[in-house]
């Protein structure tokens, strides 16, 4: 496949989920879900707040698999933008339950905002190989590893973000100078350009748009959070305090629906793969090609103590939160 059909079809695909988003997004939970049918009496609908990536299969393959069904749970699901947008909603009470990156619940809970995480949904690969977000550099570069990074432009989803810590980091344990890196802002869409182009050194990538780099003659250079540990943790699910201290039957059937979606996507690779393009801009070729995330429910307590560490350290958020009162799970 030549770099102007990738290129050509990666911009589409980012134009297309742009579309979705916006749309879905404008359907908000905030409007809440007429009342189950009377047939369904039993039936309990909770608004979830979700994203259109990759790492979002597990609680769409539960719904199509019935695990929440089976615990009385209609899921009325809402794509927003980010983590923010997720939490602002479950505060105003929008959302029962989110899934978002620690970054934004770390700092949310840090910040005095009453969260409880409850179970993890994806974490880092297990090996350098397995890693669905990488960092890269283009086909042109003469970088070969992360020692000749140093003093280099590394574009990142977002700037004060967990790409950036991670990053530096793992700098750091290779002894570069993480201080002569200036990283610029360039979301996960634009890294197969800005590599192409030299906009940018290196550049923080997730799938399709690892896949997509590789295609055009890029490498990986760095596995950031794999340095730090095998499958170091990604994203979780959370809701608010008060939903666990005046629902807590809601949060024990949510979770044990949501526990068994990840636990069936971690094992059914086919199955994640076929949902993709169900949800997502990715078309059915594209979702056969691409690195899967990798599901978990478990939270590791130690990694998410690193974590927070490493997002005081570089700034990332003022303090670090409590995590014996915001991990639930």
């Amino acid at each position: 496949m030549t770099k102007r059909s990738w290129m050509a079809r990666l911009v589409t695909a980012a134009a297309v989920g742009a579309v979705t988003t916006t749309v879905l997004a404008g359907c908000s939970s905030g409007d809440q879900a007429a009342p189950a049918q009377s047939g369904d009496a039993e039936m309990r609908t909770v608004n979830v707040a979700v994203l259109p990536t990759s790492n979002m299969a597990a609680v769409y393959l539960g719904e199509a698999e019935g695990f929440f069904a089976d615990e009385g749970l209609d899921l009325n699901m809402t794509t927003v933008g980010g983590g923010a947008e997720m939490i602002a909603g479950l505060q105003a009470g929008s959302f029962d339950f989110i899934v978002a990156g620690y970054v934004p619940l770390f700092a949310a809970a840090a910040n005095g905002l009453p969260l409880a995480i409850i179970a993890a949904n994806d974490v880092g690969g297990g090996t350098p190989d397995e890693e669905w977000q990488a960092l890269l550099v283009g086909a042109d570069s003469t970088a070969k590893t992360a020692t000749d990074l140093e003093g280099a432009k590394i574009g990142v989803n977002a700037l004060k973000g967990v790409a950036e810590a991670t990053i530096r980091a793992s700098l750091r344990q290779q002894d570069v100078d993480d201080t002569t890196v200036q990283f610029v802002e360039i979301p996960f869409s634009e890294v197969p350009a800005a590599l192409a182009n030299g906009t940018v050194d290196a550049a923080f990538g997730s799938e399709p748009f690892i896949t997509g780099t590789l295609a055009d003659g890029g490498r990986v250079i760095d596995t950031p959070s794999y340095n730090l540990g095998a499958n170091f943790p990604n994203g979780a699910w959370a809701t608010s305090v008060d939903i666990t201290e005046n629902e807590a039957d809601l949060v024990d059937r949510f979770t044990r629906a949501i526990t068994a979606s990840i636990e069936f996507a971690a094992e059914n690779d086919d199955a994640v793969r076929a949902i993709l393009p169900t949800y997502t801009a990715l078309t059915p070729e594209l979702a056969e090609q691409i690195r899967l995330p990798i599901f978990r429910s478990a939270l590791d307590r130690a990694q998410l103590d690193t974590l927070a560490d490493l997002l005081v350290e570089f700034e990332v958020v003022a303090k670090a939160p409590d995590l014996d009162q915001l991990i639930q799970g």
